[in-house]
């Protein structure tokens, strides 16, 4: 609104409210981290007005703790915005995403990763690593928790989410950031009902409501170029502002200059949106997005598949009990192979004088399945769990861990979760090889009949791909992966990376194969077997770091 501005002799200038009080980070740097549960409280108030803003098809991008201020009756403002339709350079090193640090599209995500960076520097006392030094490998990502081992785990997690480098890996919406601060427990705000709200949240500080669109009256427009000499009248009024400040800070009472010159600077964008929402806004740069890298092409011919690194829930709390209890995991990027390992690659390996001979040649299950040419395409057999190492590490790659199957087998990087099979959440005997009507076990599906007395091509069953594009991560062959096997490994798993624990008796099998019954194929499903046995039932696929 307009008010007569001291030093305006008497004419109405276009001022805002002054929020004085201090700011969050530089009130507890020199002490400690923030509590977890005020950074929550913080957060969570922050993203009122955030959520105003990107409904208007605004974007902050220059939020950082010292942008959050307490005013002394508690209420919290989100000042300083960067004024990115001026063409303005926004972002600060460690708090800026990539997207933004190289002036590509700025969209909500780019709000949404310095949320999760503002987080992590509350809950730590530090920023963290800058995104172009972590998307180069000059930099890693520190968890919140190694840093301040009194941070909960799952707020770690949220901030690895949102501290994502791809922006389609973040949260979709400053909503599910927010909902995702209160709920251990992962669930998305999507998934939960909806209940109308009248306000802001009150856990502490307690807010007043922010200020929503009026409905019905339509609003203003005005041309381009008054809009844009207003903005420069504007620009004008903040460096006044930041003048009158230093001469006369009585008449600014509560707050320092430097806090006048920021919120004063915050609100020349609101202005200008308030008066002329409807301009047709400044096409950004277009920038094609990161391409997914291309699948490799192993020395045998396998292709492996990108998966990309992020956060996804291991385990199923509904499932057998050494699945439980599910946990938040965060991974980095890998690829994967495509199928599993065939007959013709590993006999490469054999070839070259590296990898034994499967064992059981001459048993009665398909002995001339290895060095036939008709099932040159089908999976090696009677291969131990240390061939299979040894055949992955001739080929410059690693059995894959059992997080990294898991999330190959069932999760997706574009829906940002991970289903009961590969497909969906409903099983279809149609999609995988498992015990149909050819199958002799006890309890097996005789109402599906695909063809197959036992083991079928790896590349069968196309439409019971993973998500990714990985075929027969359930049925055909259980699959040997690094891990050690330990009944109750999840109450104490590493949630960045786990690799299992460090010794053990048995391996971890994965997926199931064509002898397994319907209750025994979920991707979560976990079975252990003696890593220097090697069964008709068990193959393998590996896995490879990206350089």
């Amino acid at each position: 609104m307009a008010r007569p501005f001291p030093g305006g002799r008497g004419r109405a200038l276009p001022c805002q409210r002054f929020c004085g009080g201090s700011q969050p980070a530089r009130a507890t740097r020199p002490i400690r981290p923030l509590p977890p549960e005020r950074a929550v409280a913080w957060l969570q108030s922050a993203a009122d007005p955030l959520t105003y803003l990107h409904g208007q098809g605004v974007f902050h991008l220059n939020l950082k703790p010292a942008n959050l201020r307490l005013s002394p009756a508690g209420e919290l403002f989100v000042v300083d915005t960067g004024l990115p339709e001026l063409g303005v350079p926004v972002g600060v090193e460690g708090f800026a995403p990539p997207e933004q640090r190289r002036q590509q599209d700025a969209t909500a995500a780019s709000d949404i990763y310095s949320l999760g960076a503002t987080l992590y520097a509350l809950l730590t006392n530090q920023p963290p690593s800058a995104a172009l030094k972590r998307e180069s490998g000059l930099a890693t990502l520190t968890s919140a928790r190694e840093l301040n081992p009194d941070t909960p785990p799952y707020l770690a997690l949220v901030a690895n989410r949102a501290l994502s480098l791809q922006p389609a890996a973040r949260y979709e919406k400053v909503a599910d950031f927010a909902h995702a601060l209160n709920n251990p427990l992962g669930v998305t705000a999507a998934q939960t009902p909806s209940t109308p709200t009248t306000g802001r949240r009150t856990a502490d500080p307690t807010l007043a409501p922010w200020p929503q669109p009026s409905a019905g009256k339509p609003r203003r427009t005005m041309p381009t170029r008054t809009i844009w000499g207003l903005t420069v009248v504007l620009l004008i009024l903040v460096i006044a502002v930041v003048s009158l400040s230093l001469l006369d800070r009585e008449e600014l009472v509560g707050g320092s200059p430097d806090a006048a010159t920021a919120t004063v600077q915050s609100q020349v964008l609101a202005v200008l949106t308030g008066i002329a929402p409807t301009r047709t806004p400044i096409p950004p740069a277009t920038v094609p997005p990161t391409p997914t890298p291309a699948p490799l092409i192993s020395q045998t011919g396998m292709r492996m598949l990108y998966m990309p690194g992020g956060v996804f829930r291991l385990g199923n709390d509904d499932g057998d009990p050494d699945e439980k209890p599910s946990q938040l995991v965060t991974l980095d990027p890998y690829f994967i192979d495509e199928t599993e390992v065939t007959n013709a690659q590993y006999a490469q390996c054999v070839d070259a004088g590296v990898c034994r001979l499967p064992g059981n040649l001459g048993a009665s299950y398909h002995p001339t399945y290895y060095g036939t040419a008709e099932y040159a395409n089908y999976p090696v057999l009677f291969v131990d769990w240390y061939g299979a190492d040894t055949f992955c590490r001739w080929r410059d790659a690693r059995l894959p861990s059992e997080a990294e199957w898991e999330r190959a087998a069932g999760y997706s990087p574009t829906q940002l979760q991970r289903t009961l099979f590969p497909w969906g959440d409903a099983f279809d005997g149609t999609r995988l090889n498992f015990c149909d009507a050819n199958c002799s076990r006890e309890g097996g599906d005789g109402t599906v009949d695909d063809g197959h007395r036992d083991t079928a091509p790896v590349t069968s069953y196309a439409n019971g791909r993973s998500p990714i594009g990985t075929y027969n991560m359930l049925g055909n062959v259980a699959e040997w992966v690094n891990d050690w096997y330990e009944r109750d490994y999840y109450e104490t798993a590493s949630q960045s990376n786990p690799r299992g624990p460090a010794e053990g008796e048995y391996k971890v099998l994965r997926g199931g194969s064509w002898f397994s019954l319907v209750e025994e194929l979920t991707v979560s499903q976990r079975t252990f077997f003696d890593p220097a046995v090697s069964r008709a039932t068990i193959g393998f696929r590996c896995a490879a770091d990206v350089q």
